[in-house]
């Protein structure tokens, strides 16, 4: 019995070593991997000649545009679309959770995640809800997406092939957003994988939306925010339109002799054209809008009035100490007011209208006077924005988002004003 016992522990001593042999692990040292894989990326970030065109989206959807070149000794110098001066500073990578690129003196990128409103304009304790601290993602010979570590922000990296291409990457989006406004009209109408779609392209916002009918009766809205590289849009989320998946437009271009933008998707030529009217219209908006200020009392809104493309068109941003527009639906029982918040308090002018609603579902404003005479100075850009919001045939309500409404000319489509929370 002894010899059996003495048999069978040799056995299974043999077998526990040959089990250690078959797991010892090939892939080697996880710290190891690590060290090379943040050597990679130093080389790629330093290796780039005319350095990396930055894209920034911060959680609460800012979009900010960089130009970042990258030393090999943990130096870098950037600048960006809010303040285009090169400033030189720091950075290192280090092995957080994941890789990490760490900007880790106080720089230009900074500014936006501030968390003193009075620095930059974000909000308190916040800032802009961006980061400086971000984890690779994925990384290509050209491009290397990350994300904040925070806030959860997107920062994508593009290698800059030449020095006109860095040059031109803070006018990109000007000169795209210009190609776009020279649509007049609110509402723009494309094809997509033969669907008709009503898009809405934001270069302010750098948001890129499209509502198209699903199953031809029910109106569903997509949307992404979006960089632009050159003439090319890139969504940083893909949108998908019936079996049609979107993540970029390319070569955006207005042709003059045709009055229609020009786009490439999915290697599809598509056009973008005017139009006067929504392709679907919810007759409910315009009284919901009217009743249900986001405070219970009025509508704010921070511009004017965007008439034939021309964002602030008349000028109300100009207004000395200008803070916003205010609509008050129920400022007295007879009328609204619609007024101009000064230097923090109500400014004495702009007028008293009367609201209706026809049965289409739109609104009309009529006169019922003025809350005063603005200074001669001001008196164009008051009384244009004025004899605006009394267009005879009234307004579209559109609403964009929570809380947010478009109010859309209804003679032509080719004045509107955002109203907001």
């Amino acid at each position: 019995m002894k010899k059996h016992l003495l048999y069978f522990f040799f056995f299974a001593m043999a077998l526990s070593s040959c089990k250690k042999e078959s797991t010892e692990p090939i892939i080697g040292d996880v710290d190891e991997r690590l060290s090379e894989a943040l050597a990679s990326y130093q080389d790629q970030l330093s290796g780039a000649e005319f350095g990396w065109k930055g894209y920034l989206l911060t959680d609460n959807k800012t979009p900010a545009t960089f130009l970042f070149k990258f030393n090999d000794k943990n130096r870098t110098v950037m600048a960006a679309d809010y303040k285009p001066t090169e400033v030189e500073s720091s950075y290192r990578l280090k092995a957080l959770q994941r890789p990490t690129l760490m900007f880790d003196s106080y720089s230009t990128l900074h500014l936006i995640a501030d968390p003193t409103s009075s620095v930059f304009g974000g909000e308190t304790a916040n800032g802009y809800f961006s980061d400086f601290e971000f984890a690779f993602l994925s990384a290509n010979a050209d491009t290397i997406k990350l994300e904040g570590t925070f806030n959860k922000s997107k920062l994508i990296l593009i290698k800059s092939k030449s020095a006109e291409e860095s040059n031109a990457v803070f006018t990109s989006l000007q000169d795209v957003s210009s190609a776009v406004s020279k649509l007049k009209t609110y509402f723009k109408r494309t094809t997509i994988g033969g669907i008709n779609c009503e898009v809405k392209l934001d270069g302010n916002a750098q948001t890129f939306a499209v509502t198209y009918l699903l199953d031809g009766t029910t109106p569903t809205t997509v949307s992404s925010n979006f960089y632009v590289s050159g003439k090319n849009i890139a969504l940083y989320e893909p949108l998908v339109i019936g079996s049609t998946t979107v993540s970029e437009l390319k070569d955006v271009n207005f042709v003059a002799n045709t009055g229609m933008i020009n786009a490439v998707i999915n290697d599809g030529p598509i056009q973008i054209k005017e139009a006067i009217e929504p392709m679907n219209y919810d007759k409910l908006a315009a009284e919901i809008f009217y009743n249900r200020p986001p405070n219970g009392d009025y509508w704010t809104a921070s511009s004017g009035f965007t008439v034939d493309g021309i964002m602030d068109a008349y000028g109300v941003k100009r207004i000395p100490n200008f803070n916003y527009i205010i609509f008050w639906p129920k400022y007295n029982p007879a009328y609204s007011r619609f007024g101009y918040i000064v230097s923090g308090g109500w400014a004495p002018y702009g007028p008293a209208p009367i609201a209706s609603f026809p049965e289409d579902g739109t609104i009309k404003f009529t006169s019922a006077g003025s809350f005063g005479t603005p200074p001669a100075s001001i008196l164009p850009i008051i009384s244009n924005t004025s004899n605006n919001l009394f267009l005879p045939k009234g307004f579209y309500v559109i609403k964009t988002e929570d809380k947010v409404y478009d109010l859309v000319s209804v003679s032509d489509a080719r004045s509107w004003i955002t109203i907001g929370k």
